[in-house]
C-alpha cells in the first residue's frame, strides 16, 4: 500500500480485500470540513457524538496522525491527506502497523459543544449500517441531501435552477434532454450545476448539456459547484463546463486534479492472489502541470455550525452573487 502510494496516484491502489484488512473496521467516518475532521457518520455507540471534532487517537493528536498515515496516501495534491485520512484510521490493521493502535479497541478524543470526551470503540463487521448527521438535523437544506445519482429543480429561494449531478453514469431515471428542458421552462437565468459529490465515471455523459450550454450558455449565468470529493471524470467536466463563457467556479478544492492518470486497469498477483487497480492513461489538461489542483474562482467551504442547523453555506454565498 506504500509503495502504490509513492506513485501519487488514487486510481493505483491494492484492493482492500478481506484478505488485505480483515472483515473488520471501526463504524466511523469523519469528513473534512474547514480545517477540522468533524464525525459524519457512526455505529449507534457513536450516534451521540456526531458533528464532534475529532482530536486524536489514543495516545496522538491529529496532526501526529496525518504525519503516520502520509506514506499510506497518495499525494496527488495539496488536500489528499485531508481527504483520504478519514478512510485509513478505520482500519485496525493499519493503526497496528503504524503504533497508534495498540489494544483490541482505541480510544478517539473528540470535542462537542466545547467539551472534550474520550471514547472506547471496538472494531465491527464493516458491513454493518451506519447514521449519517444528515439524518439527526432538522429541515436539512435539499442541496446538502444526496436524494439519487442526480436530479434537478428549481429553488426559488436562491433563484437558480439547481442540478445535482452525483456521478458520471447513465440513469434511466434521469435524462439530460428532459432536464435540459425543464430548466428552459423554467425561465431562470442562473443554472447552478453541483459537482460536490461527483467522485467520476464517463466523462461523455454528460455531453448532451454540454452541447447545449455551448450553443445557448450566453443566455444565463452557470456556476458551478465543487468540492473536497470532485474526481476523476467529474474534474474532466469541471474544466468544460468552467471553460463556457458567463460560468462561475465556486466551492472547495477538489482532491482529483486537472492533468492525471486514469482509464483504470486490473491484475492480479499471482502468487497472493491479490487485485491491483492501476492507471493505464494521462489525462493532460493544458494550464495544469500533473500534481497541480483546480482553485475555483470562489474558494468558499462548508463549516460545521451551518450544517448543524441544515444550512449550505455555499447555496447561501451564491445568493449573494446571483
Amino acid at each position: 500500500m506504500q509503495l502504490l502510494a509513492r506513485l501519487k496516484d488514487g486510481h493505483t491502489y491494492l484492493e482492500l480485500s478481506d484478505k488485505v484488512l480483515g472483515s473488520k473496521s471501526f463504524m466511523f467516518k469523519f469528513q473534512f470540513i474547514n480545517d477540522e475532521y468533524y464525525l459524519s457518520k457512526s455505529s449507534q455507540h457513536l450516534s451521540q457524538y456526531l458533528g464532534s471534532k475529532l482530536k486524536g487517537i489514543n495516545n496522538y493528536n491529529i496532526k501526529e496522525i496525518e504525519k503516520k498515515l502520509f506514506s499510506f496516501i497518495p499525494q496527488e495534491n495539496e488536500v489528499s491527506t485531508k481527504y483520504y485520512l478519514s478512510s485509513k484510521i478505520v482500519e485496525p490493521k493499519i493503526l497496528e502497523y503504524l503504533d497508534i493502535k495498540t489494544d483490541d479497541y482505541i480510544t478517539l478524543h473528540l470535542e462537542l459543544e466545547q467539551k472534550v470526551f474520550s471514547v472506547q470503540i471496538l472494531p465491527e463487521d464493516y458491513k454493518n449500517e451506519m447514521i449519517s448527521i444528515e439524518s439527526k438535523i432538522p429541515n436539512i437544506a435539499d442541496t446538502l441531501s444526496k436524494k439519487n445519482v442526480n436530479w434537478a429543480k428549481v429553488i426559488p429561494k436562491y433563484k437558480v435552477f439547481f442540478l445535482q449531478y452525483n456521478k458520471c453514469e447513465e440513469d434511466k431515471d434521469f435524462d439530460l434532454r428532459k432536464i435540459i428542458d425543464k430548466f428552459e421552462q423554467s425561465k431562470m437565468s442562473t443554472l447552478v450545476i453541483d459537482l460536490r459529490n461527483n467522485t467520476g465515471g464517463d466523462s461523455d455523459i454528460l455531453e448532451p448539456l454540454l452541447n447545449y450550454l455551448r450553443k445557448n450558455g450566453t443566455r444565463f449565468k452557470k456556476i458551478i459547484l465543487t468540492g473536497l470529493d470532485t474526481y476523476s471524470s467529474a474534474i474532466i467536466n469541471l474544466l468544460e463546463l468552467s471553460s463556457l463563457s458567463n460560468t462561475i467556479s465556486l466551492g472547495e478544492i477538489p482532491h482529483g486534479n486537472p492533468t492525471h492518470y486514469g482509464e483504470v486497469k486490473s491484475f492480479v498477483l499471482p502468487n497472493s492472489g491479490l487485485q491491483v487497480f492501476c492507471s493505464s492513461k494521462l489525462f493532460s489538461s493544458v494550464g495544469y502541470d500533473l500534481g497541480e489542483s483546480f482553485k475555483p474562482n470562489h474558494i468558499i467551504s462548508n463549516d460545521m455550525e451551518s450544517l448543524r442547523k441544515g444550512i449550505d453555506k455555499q447555496m447561501e454565498y451564491i445568493s449573494q452573487i446571483v
